[in-house]
């Protein structure tokens, strides 16, 4: 099934009170089976005066207790929270937020790379249009672009204008950047969000990895992107991959090469959609049909309340 009659189960284990239902049932009518073995023993005439008395009665058939694991089983299925989503739910954004960090660091932009760092920032922001992009910048100091969106054009035009002038300062300073990825995917109210960083390893040092650690406990995902340079200006830094490697495993992310970034969309593709498996965000989005199971257990246990007629 699929739209607005897919189904899922809020409280899915109150579904084993179906089966026990079941057997409750089944035990008690295997219990009231009227004298069962006494008759083989009881001398047949005392079973006679016994009966005319009304102290015996004989096995008879009573649907009781079906009748009750019927109603019981109706209202297991009931508290396990039968749902179909809820066309009025309220639509929710910024839950699963990608922020791409580029850096723009003399070494990264005249390094000779950069036109592999901005073509995979094009890619991963076309691959993931689905999942709200935002995007910053940062040297020496950070700066961000834009707050997550569904609309990539403009962070687009960003990424291909994006040179040496566009910073004020020089320098590496990847932990400032990630602290405005954090700053930013708090304001957002981001759920399972991304870090990547665009990088060839400049300035990743023990702040860095420090603030990659603790973003990682708080549930948002580092992960890099390397520029790999051709002929570093000199003077610069060196380009430093271990550092992001480091980085990334702190983070809990991975590190892909800018030119083969396909082991990075999948990891980024794996936290997209998953709203369901939230149980706060999953009861916003379903309604709960449950009441109506609770409300057709009473069928069955009005007939257990019928007026029964004198034999």
């Amino acid at each position: 099934m699929s739209g607005a009659w897919d189904v899922v189960l809020l409280r899915p284990l109150w579904l084993i009170g179906v089966p026990l239902s079941v057997l409750a049932a089944a035990l008690v009518v295997w219990m009231a089976r009227g004298l069962g073995r006494w008759q083989r023993i009881t001398d047949p005439g005392l079973l006679s005066a016994m009966r005319a008395l009304g102290h015996v009665r004989d096995a008879r058939r009573d649907g009781a207790p079906w009748t009750l694991a019927l109603a019981a089983a109706l209202t297991a299925t009931g508290l396990a929270g039968p749902a179909t989503r809820d066309p009025e739910a309220p639509v929710l954004r910024n839950l699963d937020a990608v922020m791409i960090l580029l850096d723009l660091s003399p070494s990264v932009v005249e390094g000779g790379g950069f036109d592999d760092a901005q073509a995979a920032v094009s890619r991963l922001i076309d691959r993931h249009g689905t999942r709200p992009i935002a995007l910053g910048v940062y040297s020496g100091e950070s700066f961000l672009v834009s707050v997550p969106t569904e609309d990539p054009a403009p962070l687009q035009t960003v990424v291909a204008v994006a040179d040496a002038q566009s910073m004020p300062v020089a320098g590496s300073r990847p932990d400032r950047a990630l602290d405005l990825a954090r700053r930013t995917l708090a304001d957002a109210a981001a759920v399972r969000p991304d870090v990547v960083l665009v990088s060839d390893g400049g300035g990743t040092g023990p702040e860095a990895l420090d603030r990659a650690r603790q973003m990682a406990a708080q549930g948002i995902r580092t992960s890099a992107v390397f520029v790999t340079p051709d002929a570093p200006p000199y003077g610069m830094t060196p380009a430093n991959r271990d550092a992001l490697v480091a980085l990334t495993t702190a983070g809990k992310g991975t590190t892909v090469e800018a030119r083969d970034v396909a082991r990075l969309e999948a990891l980024l593709s794996d936290r997209q959609g998953r709203g369901t498996s939230d149980p706060a965000l999953r009861n916003l989005r379903y309604a709960d049909q449950g009441r109506w199971f609770m409300a057709l257990a009473l069928v069955p246990l009005a007939f257990l309340f019928r007026r029964r007629r004198a034999a």
